[in-house]
């Protein structure tokens, strides 16, 4: 932005333009005076005195003008100086949604990394568990040679038939809860378009590779228009690398993810 100084400095320069012009005015009246009577005697003497009025007039009417631009030139500085500032309050405050807006996504990233944190711990123990359970019935097996063996084989078989059932469903609970981290992010992403409705709801297919890079994706059946669609799939994209699964095991490169931000979670 120019500086006060910069702004004047045209206004001195034709003020001073101006200046000089009227005093050269004023030379020439003064010059005028002096050499009219002995042109034409002393009948001739009124003429001077009247053109010197002339003059004073047109100089006067000179220096209004002068004074006139001078008052618009800085009127109209200050309108650009008010202009300026209020320009600079709107980008400050721009910048201070963003910067609201970062602060929010930070702090939804890092309750995402500490839910993750905890299904990748639970997945572990029961990894364990299961992985104990089958060293005992290794173990067992070794010794069939007594009816007390082969009971507590089959008791080890059943136990470890219903762990595996029970790991089974935990690992359908993990993959509900992995897609719900996956679908928070890109909650947390996307970007409202004035025309999305209340009630939307989309189905998006995915596709990633390990590690959680997205490379495709796109809107199935959507109750939105096209910009609700290309909002949603920017929203994907924004998400990569997407939240890794508590347990490698129930990865999947194809995801169908149902995009409803207005859903209660689990509907």
């Amino acid at each position: 932005m120019e500086t006060r100084a910069q702004v004047l400095m045209p206004w001195l320069y034709s003020l001073l333009l101006h200046a000089g012009f009227v005093v050269l005015l004023v030379l020439s009246i003064h010059w005028s005076n002096s050499t009219l009577p002995s042109l034409g005697g002393h009948g001739d003497v009124a003429q001077p005195v009247q053109a010197t009025v002339v003059d004073q007039k047109l100089i006067q009417q000179q220096m209004d003008l002068l004074q006139a631009q001078q008052k618009q030139k800085q009127e109209a500085a200050q309108r650009l100086q008010q202009q300026a500032a209020a320009a600079k309050t709107e980008r400050q405050q721009e910048e201070q949604k963003v910067a609201q807006l970062k602060q929010q996504q930070a702090a939804a990233q890092q309750a995402l990394d500490q839910k993750l944190a905890d299904l990748q711990k639970q997945a572990q123990a029961e990894q364990d568990r299961l992985a104990k359970l089958k060293a005992q019935a290794a173990a067992q097996a070794k010794q069939r040679k007594t009816a007390e063996n082969a009971r507590r084989q089959a008791e080890l078989k059943r136990e470890i038939a219903a762990e595996q059932r029970a790991l089974d469903a935990k690992k359908a609970s993990y993959k509900q809860q992995w897609a719900a981290l996956i679908t928070q992010k890109i909650e947390n992403n996307w970007a409202k378009p004035p025309s999305a409705p209340d009630d939307l709801k989309c189905i998006v297919n995915v596709q990633q590779v390990p590690g959680g890079t997205v490379t495709d994706a796109a809107v199935g059946t959507c109750n939105g228009d096209e910009a609700v669609r290309q909002s949603i799939v920017n929203a994907v994209y924004q998400s990569s690398p997407l939240p890794p699964p508590p347990d490698p095991s129930i990865f999947d490169r194809n995801l169908t993810i149902t995009f409803c931000p207005g859903c209660n979670p689990g509907n």
